[in-house]
């Protein structure tokens, strides 16, 4: 089937980057035909398995995209019609000359169907067929935790390193660097088997709570990342990088050679989040480099999401 998805951010790789890492993991075939943003248009057999993706707002079935305001021809039982635009498109215009083109009662307040219209270089236009605000990404922000630190991950970006791991739901995950438990949580949700683990007490604590309040569970341990053992379909982790972040001493650069060292025992797929080029080089000596997406956190300081595979 045809779909749009409508992106969140502004990082339309990383977006797309998502979606290759859902259907490669789940076997699904899936072809990006086009890119205007805010939105992707794509070929996929289901969107069922896309609906686990974090960088998303919405997804929808095809209807039009072209340079002109279509004429629909369709019925639909009651709907609106709801506009993103980016450019010079006139939102009244577009919204007068669809509903011309379909058949049926207006519902502004609570539509049974809602057309959504993304004005960008072209127009879009696709029945929704899934909102992601469903999955209540908000709740899990690092301020409406029970235990958070300044360094506790944004729960669209946890969930977005997981998928680019390319692993098919039921998959064993570790996070070697737990932390608060944002990517343990993002984990649990869309079905994966969670294992955490970290050096320090109070991050395994952290990570206990913040589970419990959403009614999940991971298998964690106390243990310093040369000590893991066994064996995963993929390493997501997004390990200390700077002064707010806990390294007991050791350094940085150290602890990522270590670090990247242990993982090749013990998976042949890394997503992790790194400082900068020096740290992304050691990754390099024990795996190879598949993708690199720079995000940019806040003026100075930019993080670097990447999927290692050997």
């Amino acid at each position: 089937m045809k779909l749009i998805a409508e992106m969140w951010g502004e990082k339309i790789d990383f977006a797309i980057g998502e979606i290759n890492g859902i259907c490669e993991g789940e076997e699904l075939n899936c072809k990006i035909i086009n890119v205007d943003y805010p939105v992707v248009i794509l070929e996929a057999e289901d969107y069922i398995p896309i609906k686990r993706a974090g960088l998303l707002r919405r997804l929808s079935k095809f209807i039009y995209s072209g340079s002109n305001i279509p004429e629909l021809g369709i019925e639909l039982e009651d709907y609106a019609i709801r506009v993103r635009k980016n450019g010079n498109w006139k939102e009244r215009e577009i919204i007068k000359s669809l509903a011309r083109g379909i058949e049926g009662n207006v519902n502004l307040e609570n539509p049974r169907n809602i057309v959504r219209v993304y004005a960008g270089k072209n127009l879009h236009v696709g029945l929704e067929l899934y909102d992601f605000a469903e999955q209540s990404f908000e709740s899990r922000r690092a301020k409406n935790l029970p235990i958070s630190y300044p360094i506790t991950m944004h729960p669209r970006l946890a969930r977005a390193m997981i998928n680019l791991a390319r692993v098919k739901k039921g998959a064993r995950i570790l996070d070697p660097f737990c932390g608060t438990g944002s990517i343990l949580i993002e984990g649990a949700l869309i079905g994966m088997k969670m294992y955490g683990s970290d050096i320090d007490e109070r991050m395994l604590k952290a990570s206990q709570t913040n589970l419990k309040r959403f009614g999940l569970e991971a298998i964690l341990e106390k243990k310093d990342v040369g000590e893991i053992e066994g064996y995963y379909g993929a390493i997501v982790t997004d390990p200390p990088y700077g002064r707010s972040s806990s390294s007991m001493g050791e350094g940085i650069y150290k602890l990522y050679d270590r670090a990247f060292k242990k993982f090749s025992e013990v998976t042949s797929k890394v997503v992790i989040a790194l400082p900068d080029e020096k740290s992304i080089k050691i990754g390099e000596r024990y795996f190879e480099l598949r993708e690199f997406y720079p995000y940019r956190v806040h003026k100075s300081l930019t993080r670097y999401f990447l999927y290692f595979h050997i």
